[in-house]
């Protein structure tokens, strides 16, 4: 995707929100667990290992669970991304759960992310673009709200649906 396009495709968000995509501001972000409401090792929830059935639906599980998380339950969280992830993404988020030393930093911070999917859209033979509103709160400090775009592909596997790549769409 060139330069270009991203900030185009970026201004086509806000006219499309009355178009399908969620309101941002019709809902208040999803509360999470208190700090040790949760352990590590909780299992994944069931939603998360539910087979997909198209790649948008995939993509917004996805972003859900990314968007969503505090200190306390990212291992929780980030399994149930790996859940919803196959081949290198995959690979890449077994390595951020087995970081339990980063984890338990972000415990001391009191860091959180709370959020929701908002849309996303599709190009043939692109990835996808993938818009959600975001309220982070890092090492304690106040939380700033936005909205975030990122870039995602997706990959029809035996067990439905799943991401294959998700970065943040950055002008580089």
């Amino acid at each position: 995707m060139s330069k270009r396009a991203l900030p185009m495709l970026l201004a086509a968000v806000i006219p499309l929100t009355g178009c399908g995509l969620r309101d941002p501001y019709s809902q208040q972000p999803q509360k999470r667990p208190a700090a040790g409401a949760r352990n590590a090792l909780a299992p994944v929830a069931d939603e998360a290992l539910k087979p997909t059935s198209s790649a948008p639906s995939v993509l917004a599980r996805y972003a859900d669970a990314w968007v969503n998380w505090s200190a306390a339950t990212l291992p929780h969280e980030r399994a149930a991304l790996l859940a919803l992830a196959t081949g290198q993404l995959a690979e890449q988020l077994r390595q951020d759960v087995a970081q339990a030393v980063k984890t338990q930093l972000q415990e001391v911070s009191q860091s959180y992310s709370r959020g929701r999917y908002v849309g996303l859209i599709r190009q043939r033979g692109e990835p996808a673009i993938v818009v959600t509103y975001e309220e982070v709160a890092p090492l304690g400090g106040q939380a700033q709200g936005g909205y975030h775009v990122y870039l995602a592909r997706t990959e029809h596997t035996a067990l439905g649906w799943r991401v294959t790549a998700w970065q943040p769409a950055t002008d580089r």
